[in-house]
């Protein structure tokens, strides 16, 4: 798998643009994403803009690697991302934009079928579902534990 290194300064993205990987290689690259201490405290999301027009893909950060969708790799040219450093009240304070380019090719490579991306609602509810399952999992410790 591929991975794109990504320092992001406040506004601005090193490097400006690189190159994903080839049409139809779904699941193969990995932006690697190094924030500044601007971006602390900020919940995190990259909305990808597929290189044909479509429909943009939105994905939320948890961790410092973000998967390039495969509705981004599904089509040769260059794609746009913009990685949005978001407030609790849900205010865009930090806002960076990037480009990936992705190689035509005659025969695509990778997986053959193309994995839609859950929408950003439905990557909370899986969140929120992954929560609870945790806090039931602690109040079942919980009360498992004897008291002397």
């Amino acid at each position: 798998m591929k991975t794109v290194k990504i320092r992001a300064d406040l506004w601005r993205l090193t490097p400006l643009w690189a190159v994903a990987g080839t049409r139809g290689s779904f699941g193969s690259c990995m932006l690697s994403l190094d924030l500044s201490p601007d971006w602390e405290r900020l919940s995190k999301r990259v909305t990808f803009f597929p290189a044909d027009g479509s429909d943009a893909v939105c994905v939320t950060v948890h961790s410092d690697e973000v998967r390039v969708p495969d509705e981004v790799m599904a089509r040769a040219g260059t794609a746009s991302y913009v990685i949005d450093g978001v407030s609790e009240s849900g205010e865009v304070l930090v806002s960076a934009r990037g480009e990936l380019r992705i190689i035509d090719t005659a025969e695509p490579g990778g997986v053959e079928s193309l994995e839609r991306t859950p929408t950003e609602a439905e990557q909370i509810r899986a969140e929120l579902a992954a929560l609870r399952r945790e806090v039931e999992e602690l109040k079942k410790a919980r009360n498992g534990i004897e008291v002397f």
